[in-house]
């Protein structure tokens, strides 16, 4: 994504937080990083842009809950393709930090 490299610990941890908790929980933890100057600017922008989306497993029991109201015999299914979409939804964010990360100077 052009992190510099005393930034890549700090930047993945951001990333690990926004799959494993949520999104928000991320963002709290980037805005200490802020404050506190240990990111640089450029990487505290791209990283605003790779945390924005719901890729994240909480959001997967939200998916299934969801998708299952809607059609409860396909709850199955949706439990067998709910953790790729969230891999997809990730990588679709994090794809925006990297495009994102092409028009930061």
């Amino acid at each position: 994504m052009g992190i510099a490299g005393e930034d890549c610990s700090k930047f993945g941890g951001v990333l690990g937080q926004q799959i494993i908790a949520t999104e928000f929980v991320a963002y709290l933890d980037l805005s200490k990083h802020i404050s506190a100057g240990t990111m640089t600017k450029r990487s505290c922008e791209i990283a605003t842009y790779a945390l924005c989306g719901f890729a994240n497993l909480p959001s997967i029991a939200i998916q299934i809950g969801g998708l299952s109201g809607m059609a409860p015999s396909r709850r199955g299914d949706f439990a067998t393709i709910a953790p790729r979409a969230m891999v997809a939804g990730a990588l679709a964010c994090w794809m925006t930090g990297a495009i994102a990360g092409l028009f930061i100077g």
